[in-house]
C-alpha cells in the first residue's frame, strides 16, 4: 500500500512539473511575442523617413506629444493621398488640350478627297432590259427565245430601281422581294456594276469603289478597300496626293460623262475612305442645283510628338500605326465603323451587306437577310472608333451658282472643286503626361510625409519581412517533458 501511494504522490508531481513547464512556455511566448511586436513597431518609427514618426517611438516624450505627432502624421498623409487622387484625376480627365497655333506660308496640305455618287432618277430602257434578260430569262423559260411576262418585267424592273438606290441605311426597300426565291443568289455587285458603268470622264482619275452609298467613283487613296474584284487584273488605283500650300492652291474640274445622273458630292481626307453623315464629311446634293463652283476651307488638327507617349484612353485619339482592327491593315475611323457594322451584321444575321469588301468573303446578305438586318436595326446602336490625332476636315466657303454665260460655253453639269488654305489651325497639346504625373505624386508624398521611393521599398521591406518571416514560419519547439 506504501508503494502504491509513494507512485500516486509521484504521478502527481509529474503534472505538476509538466503543468508548470506548459505555463512557462506559455508565458515565455507571449512575451516573445509583445517584444517582437514593440520591436517591429520601434524599427518601423526609427527606420522611417516620414515626418513624424521617429517621434512615435521615442518614450522620452510625454503621451501627449507623441499623440500630437500622431495626428500630424494622420494629416499629412490625409492632404497627400488627396493630392495623388486630384492629380490622377487631371491625368484621366484631361491630359491633353486643344490650343490655336498660327499656320506658316511654307506649310503644305494634300488636296481634298472628292466622292461621286450617282444614280439614274430612272434607270434607262436599253440597260434594265439587257440586266434582265442577261439575269432571269434563262430561269424563268426554257428558252430564251420566250419573253417574259409584262408582270415579270415590271416584277423585275422595280426591283432593279430599287437596287440602283440601294443605300447602308434604306434596307428595307427589300422587303417586298424577301420571299422570292428567285431574288436570294443573284450576284448584286455585278448587276450594279452593269447599272453605272461610266459616270465621270477619266481626268482626274477616279476609280470604282464599293461604299455605304453603294457604287461611287473616288479619288480616295483607301479606295481600294473597297474594290470587289482582283486589284492585280483590273488597275484600280488613283492619282497620287495633290499638294496644295500658299502659294498655290488646289482646284480640280469634273465633268459627268451622262448628264441625266443625280449626283451627291463628298468632299473628304484624301486619306479616308468615304464616310456619309459624318461631321468631317461635307456632302452636297446636286441633283436639283444649279452650281458652278464650290469652294471648301481646310482645317487642320494636328497634335506634338509628346502626344504619343500618352495612352490611347487617355488621349482619345490614336495614330494610323496604331491599328487594332481585323479586316484592314491600317487605322482610320472610317476603316474603324466599317468593321464595326460588319461584325454586328454578322451577329445579327449572320452576314455582312455587299457593299463591304472586306471581312468574311462567304457571308455576303441576300436580300432576305439584309432585310434581317433592317428590322433588327443594326444602325441603331453607334460604333466606338476614335478620331486620329491628327486630321484634316472641311468646311464649305463658297457656293458659285451657275448663270447664263456660264450654260452658253457649256459648263453647266460641270463642276469646279477649290480648296483655300486657313491662317489658323487646332493643335493637340499634352499638358499632363506620365512623367509629369510621376513627378507630381512624387512630390505630393514628398511635401506632405517626407518620403521618396527608397522610404517606401524600406518600409514594404519591412512589411513584407515580418508578415512572411516571423508570422508564417514557426520553428519547431523541442519537447521539454521529462520521460
Amino acid at each position: 500500500m506504501e508503494s502504491q501511494r509513494t507512485d500516486i504522490n509521484e504521478q502527481d508531481v509529474e503534472m505538476e512539473i509538466d503543468l508548470e513547464l506548459q505555463e512557462d512556455l506559455a508565458d515565455r511566448d507571449q512575451e516573445q511575442q509583445q517584444a517582437e511586436a514593440i520591436d517591429w513597431w520601434m524599427e518601423v518609427c526609427k527606420e522611417s523617413a516620414i515626418h513624424g514618426m521617429p517621434y512615435l517611438a521615442r518614450k522620452d516624450l510625454h503621451l501627449l506629444e507623441r499623440i500630437f505627432w500622431l495626428a500630424m502624421i494622420i494629416a499629412t498623409a490625409y492632404s497627400g493621398i488627396s493630392s495623388c487622387i486630384t492629380q490622377w484625376q487631371r491625368y484621366t480627365d484631361s491630359p491633353v488640350i486643344y490650343e490655336y497655333e498660327y499656320l506658316f506660308a511654307l506649310r503644305s496640305f494634300p488636296f481634298a478627297g472628292i466622292t461621286f455618287c450617282s444614280q439614274y432618277d430612272e434607270l434607262p430602257a436599253n440597260i434594265v432590259n439587257k440586266l434582265i434578260e442577261d439575269t432571269w430569262s434563262s430561269e424563268d423559260s426554257d428558252s430564251n427565245d420566250i419573253e417574259l411576262s409584262p408582270e415579270k418585267l415590271q416584277y423585275y424592273a422595280d426591283f432593279l430601281h430599287v437596287l440602283n438606290a440601294l443605300q447602308y441605311d434604306n434596307l428595307h426597300t427589300l422587303m417586298p422581294y424577301e420571299n422570292d426565291t428567285a431574288m436570294q443568289k443573284l450576284p448584286l455587285v455585278s448587276m450594279l456594276f452593269e447599272l453605272l458603268p461610266k459616270r465621270l470622264r477619266r481626268r482626274p482619275k477616279m476609280v470604282n469603289s464599293l461604299t455605304e452609298m453603294g457604287l461611287c467613283r473616288t479619288s480616295s487613296q483607301l479606295a481600294n478597300f473597297g474594290f470587289p474584284f482582283d486589284k492585280q487584273l483590273n488597275q484600280n488605283y488613283t492619282d497620287p496626293i495633290r499638294i496644295c500650300n500658299y502659294f498655290h492652291d488646289c482646284n480640280i474640274f469634273i465633268k459627268p460623262v451622262l448628264p441625266d445622273l443625280r449626283m451627291n458630292l463628298f468632299i473628304h481626307d484624301v486619306n479616308e475612305f468615304l464616310m456619309p453623315h459624318d461631321r468631317r464629311t461635307l456632302n452636297i446634293d446636286l441633283a436639283d442645283k444649279d452650281i458652278q463652283g464650290i469652294s471648301v476651307l481646310l482645317n487642320s488638327l494636328s497634335a506634338e510628338d509628346n502626344v504619343r507617349n500618352v495612352p490611347v484612353g487617355y488621349r482619345r485619339c490614336r495614330y494610323t500605326d496604331e491599328n487594332y482592327l481585323k479586316y484592314y491593315s491600317v487605322y482610320y475611323p472610317s476603316l474603324c465603323r466599317m468593321e464595326c457594322r460588319i461584325d454586328r451584321a454578322l451577329a445579327l444575321c449572320n452576314c455582312k451587306p455587299f457593299f463591304y469588301v472586306a471581312g468574311p468573303k462567304r457571308s455576303i446578305c441576300n436580300v432576305r437577310q439584309m432585310v434581317c438586318l433592317a428590322r433588327k436595326k443594326w444602325l441603331e446602336k453607334p460604333c466606338d472608333c476614335m478620331p486620329l490625332c491628327k486630321e484634316i476636315s472641311f468646311s464649305f466657303s463658297e457656293t458659285i451658282k451657275n448663270d447664263e454665260q456660264g450654260s452658253l460655253f457649256g459648263l453647266n453639269r460641270s463642276y469646279i472643286v477649290s480648296q483655300s488654305l486657313p491662317k489658323m489651325g487646332i493643335k493637340r497639346r499634352v499638358i499632363f503626361s506620365t512623367d509629369q504625373l510621376i513627378m507630381s505624386v512624387g512630390g505630393a508624398i514628398g511635401l506632405f510625409l517626407g518620403a521618396s521611393f527608397v522610404s517606401i521599398y524600406g518600409l514594404s521591406y519591412l512589411l513584407m519581412y515580418y508578415l512572411v518571416v516571423k508570422c508564417n514560419y514557426r520553428p519547431n519547439r523541442i519537447d521539454q517533458t521529462p520521460n
